[in-house]
């Protein structure tokens, strides 16, 4: 791994990636100025042993997430049929009692998590379902689905003879796709800068594709009454002026597209709820309701949307005993269960004492005294809001924002490494994606100085390659 300050730059580079969708290229400075996002010149280049220390690595966090996902759902108290039935009014959770609640998951959406957690288990799905329903009339004779598309392991990884380490798990709202599976593969195409066979882990664009292939196939198996190619809706918050979410939103309805489905980009604001039945509605306008959703993407924080007026009717829609409610993608469990930094600390105490606990940094719920140096990230955190490292007890840099108010992580500090560059010191995280729970290709953003050792919003994008000539 090594840090390429001067390759190839193509004339007229700004307008070639607008022209691919990087619309948001440019950032505002307080001073006036404007910060290109995205590094023309330099990249980094690794050896193919890299990338596939890498690959495996995350293809070994996400069955480690999985076992992660179970214990945390296995500890809440709704889990048990019963309970779920008999307290669906009452409080039966508590962060002292159930595993959920203390890592902030309001107790009313613990019963569709768990759901959608096990969607596609047939076993663990059709016993819960007998134990809730018994021989109710409007019983699911079958297991339901919950597709999940993609997801981004934030790693720190110092090369070659270093073992990579998770920093976080980016699960349901990961956003860079668009620079990361069009615009730095159209760079590596027009620059040339590497002879390589495998030039660019990248298979992005093609995994998508078979991603959406493969789980509306699994949907209509579970869900049969839905047309052949039922209509996936893509929906953003409009209030992201920069144009990022929208992109990035777009090119994936471009891939769910290529994969043979009609699809339609909506605001959030136009999902609405049928006050008589309770179906989800595209809301065309403030006068004009249109048809039923039965499935939809949204690029919105499910931790944001079920503390919102229109969480609980979302939430009353998919208990629909008869299956019949929208189906959410990324699902309810992606962000409470491993979007929720509180992944990290239930991680390390699954697999601390483990062999793939080497790919985890110690971290807890309350910080023990013996750690002087560590990094504190809210429970739920963006674009490093609210995140601060401290180094030997010292604070080293830190981040302002609106999180916290669910509580805290303590991680051991593992400083991003440093690379010398005109504007100063780089400090790159790698971005590994996984599309339908395989690893498919990576991208990087580096900070510059101290304060790039937190990857904020204004981080570069730099493209990469595998094993170049320069």
């Amino acid at each position: 791994m090594r840090r390429v300050a001067h390759g190839v730059e193509r004339p007229g580079w700004e307008q070639t990636n607008a022209s691919l969708g990087l619309i948001y290229n440019a950032t505002p400075l307080p001073d006036g100025r404007t910060l290109s996002y995205w590094r023309e010149g330099p990249f980094y280049d690794f050896d193919l042993d890299e990338i596939l220390v890498l690959e495996e690595a995350a293809a070994t966090l996400h069955r480690m997430c999985v076992a992660a996902g179970d214990h945390i759902v296995a500890g809440c108290p709704r889990r048990d049929p019963a309970v779920r039935r008999e307290a669906y009014l009452s409080a039966e959770c508590w962060p002292e009692t159930c595993r959920m609640s203390r890592i902030g998951i309001p107790e009313y959406v613990h019963e569709q998590v768990i759901r959608t957690w096990f969607d596609g288990d047939k076993d663990a799905w059709t016993h819960a379902d007998k134990d809730l329903f018994g021989t109710h009339a409007h019983a699911p004779q079958t297991p339901d689905y919950s597709p999940s598309v993609y997801g981004r392991f934030d790693l720190w990884y110092g090369g070659k003879g270093t073992t990579p380490k998770l920093l976080e798990f980016n699960a349901q709202t990961p956003t860079s796709l668009l620079e990361t599976a069009v615009i730095q593969w159209t760079w590596l195409e027009q620059t040339g800068q590497t002879r390589h066979p495998e030039r660019q882990w990248n298979a992005v664009h093609e995994l998508l594709i078979e991603a959406w292939q493969r789980n509306m196939a699994e949907l209509r198996a579970a869900r049969p009454w839905l047309p052949e190619r039922p209509t996936i809706y893509f929906a953003y918050e409009t209030s992201e002026t920069s144009g990022e979410d929208r992109m990035n939103v777009a090119y994936l309805m471009e891939t769910a597209s290529q994969a043979g489905f009609p699809t339609e980009l909506i605001a959030m604001s136009q999902i609405g709820v049928d006050q008589v039945d309770g179906t989800i509605r595209f809301q065309r306008t403030s006068h004009e309701v249109g048809p039923a959703i039965d499935v939809i993407f949204i690029l919105y924080p499910w931790e944001w949307l079920w503390h919102e007026e229109g969480g609980r009717p979302i939430f009353r829609n998919m208990a629909d005993p008869g299956k019949r409610g929208t189906v959410w993608i990324e699902p309810p469990w992606k962000g409470a269960l491993w979007s929720n930094k509180g992944l990290l600390p239930v991680l390390w105490e699954l697999f601390h004492d483990k062999p793939e606990g080497e790919l985890l940094l110690p971290a807890y719920f309350e910080r023990p005294a013996t750690m002087t140096s560590y990094a504190k990230k809210p429970i739920w955190s963006r674009e490093g809001a609210n995140v601060e490292l401290v180094r030997d007890g010292v604070p080293l840099t830190a981040n302002s924002g609106s999180y916290g108010a669910e509580g805290f992580v303590y991680q051991e500090l593992c400083e991003l490494p440093s690379f010398p560059a005109a504007d100063g010191v780089c400090h790159p995280v790698l971005g590994v994606w996984m599309i339908d729970g395989e690893p498919a290709g990576m991208g990087i953003r580096e900070g510059v100085g101290v304060e790039g050792l937190i990857t904020r919003d204004d981080a570069h994008f730099v493209p990469h390659t595998i094993g170049s000539h320069l």
